[in-house]
């Protein structure tokens, strides 16, 4: 409970931080940030951030605003691709496109953008404003390779990788990196403390592939078989497709290929899963990975904030 309390504490300090860097010109820009401050998001990116911070003795004010640019750019992603996916609701709640149109959530999405580094700007620092501008970039390749490989057979498992890296890996790597930056460490210091950052970024993003197929909607909060039923080739699918025979892919390609799945696929492709062993699989590959991150940290000073990252470790992997 105390450790809840402690995280509660941090996210309160990067939603104030948030208030005061959103500017609202216009009536439709409050209600926006409004809706970006209460989303209900977990504020991963920066609280991860804020934790690198203490494991390196920060003593650099910047790290709330470091922290607050970082979960602005993560929001405004989400902004885009919820216009790109057409969705209307996002943590259970209506999407900014739904509510007022997609052209607004796309400029409300330049504009948070524009407030993060307008922000991370007046901080002076050349080195953090050289590694946000190439999560930007990141983040653009990533989207338009998703969209024209999401739905290709063809797709394999290094483009799958290059697209989670700009969608996900990228922003997680710059959270730590930056606070290495921020404690003044050297280019191959950093480097290390990035790596960290992109391997938990990327076993995120492969964990929270997992939940479609293999994790209840009551325990996840995610629609099961919601990628499945859009026709995504998803970590999982990429995985079963290399242990299956060439009739056995033909197969499996014919009924992403179909415009819509049905009941009789769902059970296909669960068997499949079932009889390839696919999720204990995973399961060995993804433990391995965290077990490595868990050994990162073992390198740091045992402290509460430790232990506050192990648990948020275990609780999102």
């Amino acid at each position: 409970m105390k450790s809840n309390l402690r995280i509660q504490s941090i996210l309160a300090k990067f939603d104030k931080n948030l208030d005061g860097i959103i500017k609202e010109d216009i009536p439709v820009l409050k209600k926006i940030k409004k809706h970006v401050i209460t989303s209900g998001g977990k504020r991963i990116r920066p609280f991860s951030h804020y934790l690198f911070c203490q494991f390196l003795n920060v003593k650099d004010k910047n790290w709330l605003d470091v922290g607050s640019v970082a979960e602005l750019i993560h929001a405004a992603s989400l902004l885009h691709d919820d216009v790109v996916d057409n969705a209307p609701i996002r943590r259970g709640k209506p999407t900014i496109g739904s509510l007022f149109g997609n052209k607004t959530a796309i400029l409300a999405g330049d504009y948070l953008l524009a407030c993060g580094i307008s922000r991370l700007n007046s901080l002076g620092n050349a080195d953090l404003m050289e590694i946000f501008s190439q999560v930007l970039k990141d983040l653009s390749v990533s989207e338009l390779l998703q969209m024209e490989w999401e739905k290709n057979p063809k797709i394999s498992l290094k483009i799958y990788d290059s697209i989670i890296y700009g969608k996900t890996a990228s922003l997680f790597g710059v959270c730590t990196e930056a606070s290495a930056i921020l404690a003044g460490k050297s280019k191959k210091e950093r480097a290390v403390v990035r790596d960290f950052g992109v391997r938990l970024g990327k076993l995120f993003q492969k964990k929270d592939d997992c939940l479609d197929y293999f994790v209840d909607s009551n325990v996840s909060g995610k629609e099961f078989l919601k990628d499945f039923k859009n026709g995504l080739f998803t970590y999982p699918v990429l995985v079963l497709r290399n242990q299956l025979g060439l009739l056995e892919k033909r197969k499996l390609e014919s009924v992403f290929k179909k415009e819509e799945r049905n009941s009789s696929d769902e059970s296909y492709i669960l068997n499949l899963m079932a009889s390839k062993k696919i999720s204990a699989m995973l399961q060995k590959e993804l433990s391995s990975e965290k077990n490595y991150l868990l050994s990162f940290l073992n390198q740091f000073q045992d402290s509460s904030e430790r232990q506050l990252f192990v648990e948020q470790l275990d609780r999102l992997t």
